[in-house]
């Protein structure tokens, strides 16, 4: 679906791409591309060798997603991939150390980065509106039980991670400037849910520099009416806050001295849901050209974005487990086991 209706239209837009290949194991959604049958492809290798692309974007599901990117690598693209990287951590180092052996750019979209309020806010607790951070609250109810929407995604394994807690963690990272060096999660799942995995959970994180974080997420809410997302982060000086459906402005500033709220994004102008991911999935996709021709700095560079995935691998291991688990102790593991795989 972002394929169609975010990457290929983009790319046909933009002055310094052309859009030479669409592929898809599906031929009715192939069907759906808007572009000559000959430039449909339903296997990956066949369009990469016959197309020779300079710039492979990975949005298949996400289970498919590693071995794309590889693809991609091994056929010297510069590589975009819709988040998650991998489902797996190993592939994911992996793909990051062919990367660097190719020279090759490789980029994660985390598109809540991009947008207003994630810039606005990162920018907010670096000049130090809310002095030193303590501790945040995330609330996210959604009503993902729709009856129209197709089963596949009922059947994915932690669906509410890889789906939307992907989003909200690395947020969490990229505003903090800080790594998550702890989660402890508690799940359910309703006994009415369509979900085959759990679609509740609580998560406790801590991060390395002392911030604590309270993460409470569903896909099975009947809310119609409440604002879908909620964030708090608590400094000594004042409040971030932000209530959004899928965080579009305002970006509000409260502190005690202040009569009133200070919205940090009055100035933007674009402030509706679908205005919001159009603006920051083309800076995505704008940062990734850049970076490819000029060489700047990804806003998600996948070697970067390996502390998001360890993130959410983590809470799946507490989750299964019962237990607190630390990223860096799966991200280490996954180093490891990529490296012997290598020179094996």
């Amino acid at each position: 679906m972002r394929s169609r209706s975010v990457w290929q239209p983009l790319v046909a837009a933009h002055e310094l791409l052309e859009l030479v290949g669409v592929h898809d194991v599906s031929r009715e959604s192939l069907a759906k591309a808007e572009l000559a049958a000959e430039r449909a492809y339903v296997d990956l290798d066949e369009m990469l060798r016959e197309t020779r692309p300079d710039v492979l974007l990975v949005c298949p599901v996400h289970v498919a997603h590693a071995a794309a990117a590889l693809a991609g690598l091994e056929a010297d693209c510069h590589v975009l991939v819709e988040k998650p990287l991998a489902t797996n951590l190993a592939d994911a180092c992996r793909l990051v150390e062919v990367a660097d052996e190719r020279d090759r750019v490789l980029g994660v979209v985390q598109n809540w980065r991009t947008k207003t309020v994630g810039r606005r806010m990162r920018e907010a607790i670096a000049r130090g509106d809310v002095g030193d951070v303590s501790h945040v609250f995330f609330r996210y109810l959604r009503d993902r039980e729709l009856p129209h929407l197709p089963d596949y995604l009922f059947d994915e394994e932690d669906p509410l991670l890889f789906a939307m807690a992907i989003h909200h963690f690395d947020l969490l990272r990229f505003v903090l400037e800080d790594e998550i060096a702890v989660v402890d999660v508690h799940a359910a799942r309703p006994a009415w849910s369509r979900y085959s995995d759990t679609s509740v959970l609580h998560a406790w994180l801590e991060t390395e520099g002392g911030v604590v974080m309270s993460y409470a997420a569903t896909f099975s809410s009947r809310n119609a009416h409440l604002p879908q997302e909620s964030l708090q982060i608590e400094g000594e000086l004042g409040t971030l806050h932000n209530e959004s459906t899928y965080f579009e402005p305002p970006l509000l500033l409260s502190r005690r001295e202040d009569p009133e709220p200070v919205d940090l994004t009055a100035d933007e102008t674009v402030r509706d849901v679908a205005g919001q991911y159009a603006l920051a999935d083309r800076m995505v996709l704008e940062n990734f050209v850049e970076a490819v021709v000029d060489g700047v700095q990804l806003v998600s560079a996948a070697a970067e974005n390996l502390g998001t995935l360890a993130a959410i691998l983590a809470a799946a291991r507490s989750k299964a487990d019962r237990r607190p688990c630390a990223p860096r102790d799966l991200l280490a593991e996954a180093r490891e086991q990529s490296s012997s795989a290598s020179k094996s």
